[in-house]
């Protein structure tokens, strides 16, 4: 992933970047102290035993199989319609 910070001086803003994504901040103190924790979570060592009984599959029927309310019920088939 490639991180960095720019300044926007139409805006009077600082963008941290990230690929293609891209965060607002209003200094250069703050949009740098995001970056300083990001790298160092995205260098922290990850153990892939955490990740291995996780499956992208697995979330998303846990997800349509939860009770819904009605509201989201129908926010779903209007989305489905759209």
């Amino acid at each position: 992933m490639n991180v960095y910070v720019e300044n926007s001086t139409e805006q009077n803003r600082w963008w941290v970047r990230m690929d293609d994504c891209r965060i607002s901040f209003r200094t250069a103190a703050e949009a740098e102290q995001f970056v300083e924790r990001l790298t160092s979570r995205l260098n922290a060592p990850h153990s892939l035993d955490m990740l291995a009984g996780w499956s992208p599959r697995a979330a998303l029927a846990e997800a349509h199989s939860a009770p819904r309310s009605t509201a989201q019920h129908t926010d779903s088939r209007r989305a489905q319609r759209a």
